[in-house]
């Protein structure tokens, strides 16, 4: 399921409209909302979850792989990265780590 709905395309591109006109404080407002509600959602997931017998590990923790400083960085790439590589890398990062789900973790009921 790669692809959005029209329905999920139209609400995007409403919220692309109405984010222009806003300042730069009210969009970090509604960005910290956004996560917020990201948050509950995924609270309410994990107890709805747990209700019907099914176990899941989702974790908001940063990458074991991160580099924490400069000289990490310098030794993944070998030469110290740009701005640009080094963001490009740690989105990449981020993005392995929560696509991932252990299955080993998920409990169907018990046996």
């Amino acid at each position: 399921m790669d692809r959005l709905s029209e329905e999920q395309q139209f609400i995007l591109r409403r919220v692309e409209l109405e984010a222009q006109e806003l300042n730069r404080e009210e969009l970090v407002e509604a960005l910290l909302a956004s996560w917020e509600a990201r948050f509950k959602l995924k609270a309410h997931f994990m107890e709805f979850s747990r209700d019907a017998g099914l176990s899941f590990r989702l974790e908001e923790a940063r990458s074991p792989a991160a580099p924490e400083s400069l000289e990490d960085l310098e030794q993944i790439f070998g030469y110290e990265p740009t701005e640009e590589e080094t963001i490009d890398y740690m989105r990449s990062l981020y993005e392995n780590a929560t696509m991932e789900l252990d299955m080993d973790d998920i409990v169907l009921g018990q046996e």
